[in-house]
């Protein structure tokens, strides 16, 4: 809970479009979605959303494949407006601690933003306005995978533009 206080507040002026009770509720649903992502190599997906008396939920989850992630549960009376997803079991030859561009664009077409886990534990912000990615909290903020050995995806920056994201990917 500590860590997570510490990314509200190292969050409060970056991403402004985002509550708090959001970040919590993606930082609490990611937290309990990392464990079985890791044991099943997988990834796991979902919605934040609000329901038809404004109260903030979270969407029953979905497992998907090793490199993807289909939301297959119903949006009757839900207002999406972020998608929380694992990156799933750690792989040294994955490059995986960050948000992708595929990731970015998903949630653009969807017109949500993102939240992001991390093998090593880190939660990423997808904001689909700026076209941005910002690490919330670093490694092991959320449950890490046992296997997960830091450095192997060399420097991971506090943010990406989708830009430089795009430039990296095809390096």
């Amino acid at each position: 809970m500590i860590r997570f206080g510490v990314a509200l507040l190292a969050l409060s002026g970056a991403a402004h479009a985002q509550s708090a009770a959001e970040i919590r509720l993606a930082t609490e649903m990611l937290s309990e979605m990392q464990r079985p992502s890791f044991d099943n190599d997988r990834e796991y997906c979902g919605y934040l959303a609000y329901d038809a008396n404004g109260t903030l939920v979270a969407t029953p989850i979905s497992e998907g494949e090793q490199s993807s992630c289909q939301y297959d549960g119903p949006e009757d009376g839900l207002v999406m407006v972020a998608s929380i997803h694992t990156h799933g079991r750690y792989d040294q030859d994955v490059p995986a601690e960050s948000p992708s561009v595929g990731d970015i664009e998903a949630d653009e077409d969807e017109g949500v933003d993102g939240f992001v886990a991390t093998p090593g534990g880190r939660l990423w912000y997808v904001d689909t306005k700026d076209m941005i990615v910002r690490q919330l909290c670093g490694l092991n903020c959320l449950p890490q995978d046992p296997r997960f050995r830091a450095g192997d995806d060399g420097v991971i920056e506090m943010s990406y533009t989708y830009q430089e994201l795009l430039l990296i990917e095809s390096e």
